[in-house]
């Protein structure tokens, strides 16, 4: 049915950040907010589709800060979130470096250090004692980092918009944004479902940013849709259960063990060009499994004659040319009141604790206080100024 809604609040994205933003701004009483997601439930876009592997190996003491938080969030979730859950799992996380990475591990685990993360710096028998199956005759550095794990990107994202359904808020699903125009006054959006008027927007679009950009004519950002292929593999015996996640430099792979006998295996580096969100090659081709099957045989001897592979599937990064996000509203192109939290570059999904946490306070009218997050804002990129990562051509993970 088409109606006409009004709104104090609009999210528009309905993925582990627009829930979370969603349910922060619902704890902070902004109980006129609504999210509109166009898919049939919440989640069914990029979010369903990440590793959720909570970590807080990054380069940038801001983004460690940010990833320190969120992982407590993630780790007291059913108290954070009462009554829900995020179906967090503490595995442990080996990072494996070359002599290309090698300085920078070095580097962020003192960082680390200085910041009170449980961060280890072990060598190869020790890296043998906490994954037996793994060889680590390739690194020349390795960090450990106990408490890392991952979590269910899905049931994340239905918490966060679940709890704050019950608060008070509104979630439309089935409702697709068509049109967004500014009024005097706040924003008319027309959606498949019926008209909004909403005094304030939050785009959380991710890779469908550009479309939203072009409805209001927007000084462009540049967000870059790129493709992300996965491999996942059946684990036998012997390498089952809960085991350490591995970020391998040498050879540029992440393996996450999850459930009892997967094997999630992708690329550390961004490979290829833009692509359209909507029409893309969602295949993994023959190259790609060939690559990963050797990276999976070398990095864990016991599957080149024991793994199977299960299944493939692709997905989405909105890549920004730093890799890190942007935060910002646009206040200086004449749009009061519009927000944006994109560009997630494929590690958003362990962070959306406190994006939720910024941007509801960035809406409600208040300054983020609690630590500087100008970095994120989009004129980096017209100064120059981009965020640096300690590790060359990986910036996702730095």
């Amino acid at each position: 049915m088409r109606m006409e809604r009004k709104t104090e609040i609009l999210v528009i994205g309905g993925g582990s950040t627009g829930t979370s933003i969603l349910y922060h701004l619902a704890k902070r009483g902004a109980l006129e907010s609504m999210l509109v997601e166009r898919g049939q439930q919440v989640a069914p876009g990029q979010t369903s589709k990440s590793a959720a592997i909570i970590r807080t190996h990054y380069s940038n003491p801001t983004l460690v800060t940010m990833a320190v938080r969120s992982y407590k969030f993630f780790q007291n979730f059913s108290r954070e979130v009462e009554g829900h859950h995020s179906g967090f799992k503490q595995t442990g996380l080996i990072v494996g470096a070359d002599v290309n990475s090698e300085r920078g591990l070095k580097e962020n685990h003192v960082m680390h250090g200085q910041l009170g993360i449980d961060s280890r710096m072990i060598d190869r028998d020790e890296a043998k004692r906490v994954e037996p199956q793994l060889d680590p005759s390739a690194y020349s550095a390795i960090v450990y980092e106990p408490d890392a794990g991952y979590a269910e990107p899905s049931t994340t994202a239905s918490s966060f918009a679940s709890a704050a359904v019950e608060l008070g808020c509104k979630v439309l699903t089935n409702t697709e944004v068509t049109q967004i125009r500014k009024l005097s006054a706040g924003f008319y959006i027309e959606t498949s479902s019926g008209s909004i008027n909403a005094k304030k927007v939050v785009l959380a679009t991710g890779v469908w940013f550009n479309r939203f950009a072009r409805m209001l004519n927007l000084d462009t950002i540049p967000i870059h849709p790129v493709r992300h292929a996965v491999c996942m593999f059946r684990r036998p015996s012997e390498y089952s259960g809960t085991r350490p996640i591995l970020f391998d430099f040498p050879r540029s792979a992440a393996f996450k063990p999850e459930g009892e006998f997967d094997l999630n295996v992708s690329s550390l580096e961004t490979l290829g060009g833009q692509v359209d969100p909507d029409s893309y090659d969602s295949n993994v081709s023959f190259d790609e499994v060939s690559t990963f099957s050797s990276r999976v045989a070398e990095a864990f001897p016991i599957m080149s004659s024991k793994g199977k592979l299960a299944t493939t599937f692709t997905g989405l990064y909105d890549n920004t040319p730093d890799e890190q996000p942007v935060i910002d509203d646009f206040s200086d192109q004449g749009f009061e009141n519009l927000y944006c939290l994109v560009g997630l570059s494929g590690h958003g999904f362990k962070l959306c604790p406190e994006f939720g946490r910024m941007m509801s306070t960035m809406v409600s009218g208040e300054s983020f206080k609690d630590y500087d997050i100008s970095i994120f804002k989009k004129k980096r990129f017209r100064e120059g100024n981009l965020i640096k990562s300690k590790y060359q051509g990986v910036a996702t993970i730095g």
